[in-house]
């Protein structure tokens, strides 16, 4: 459950940067707010090399 929560969250966040790129008066603060958010939801997201594949 936790993958899909992870999943989903990434792409929201993907949808909301490609949003805010193209808005020229865009918030730059939140832009790297939601950037940030997502390259934490893509650590998350990393299994361990050591994990077997599923």
């Amino acid at each position: 459950m936790q993958s899909y929560v992870n999943h989903e969250n990434i792409r929201r966040y993907q949808k909301l940067i490609a949003i805010s790129e193209g808005d020229p008066s865009r918030d730059e603060a939140r832009h790297q707010t939601l950037l940030r958010l997502l390259a934490e939801e893509r650590a998350k997201d990393v299994r361990p090399d050591d994990w077997p594949d599923t």
